[in-house]
This record gives structure tokens, sequence and C-alpha cells, in this order.
């Protein structure tokens, strides 16, 4: 997926919805997952409905309604490391394998 594929408005619309499905599912409202946060009614009906909302109420709701250890893994870095994209262009191309011939 590229950065492209998901713009930062679609992905925290997404997440919005994604949390209010889970809200549903367990067949709470507002009031009760207010009083499972700690995040104001008003805030949470405004983070549903716009996607807006701050860093730590964010992750005090991927804690209440799901795995906040998912979250951990957001920037692990994975292996090989790059330092620029040049680095990482240079690593893309690999070079041909040499051809085998047979000797008889």
């Amino acid at each position: 997926m590229s950065f492209n594929d998901w713009l930062p408005v679609e992905a925290k619309k997404t997440l919005a919805k994604q949390a209010k499905e889970t809200r549903l599912a367990r067949g709470w409202k507002r009031e009760t997952l207010s009083k499972h946060t700690g995040i104001p009614v008003s805030t949470i009906k405004r983070y549903e409905t716009t996607g807006d909302i701050s860093l730590k109420q964010f992750l005090k709701l991927a804690f209440i309604l799901g795995d906040l250890n998912i979250l951990k893994e957001v920037f692990k870095p994975e292996e090989p490391f790059y330092s620029s994209i040049e680095e990482m262009a240079k690593m893309a191309v690999k070079p041909k394998p040499k051809r085998k011939r047979g000797s008889q």
C-alpha cells in the first residue's frame, strides 16, 4: 500500500468508522464509551463523524475498543533499514544472475 492509496483524510475517517462499528457491536452508547475512556461524549461524537481526535484520546479508544499492542508495530523498522530513498532504490536493483551454460 502506498501513501497515495490511503490518504490521511480517508485513513482517519476509516478508523473512526471502525471505532463506531466496534462500539455498536458491543451494544455501547457513546455515554458508555465515554465512561470507559474518560473522553467526553461530544468528542466521541465529533470523532465518529469527522475522524478528528487527539492522539492521546485515540490511544485510549484503541486500548478500550481494540488492541493497543498492534500500534507498537507501526513504526517498527523492517529489515533492511534504509536511510534514504536513493539507498532503497540502489538496493532494489538486483544484479542479473550469471547465465549458466552447459560444458558438454
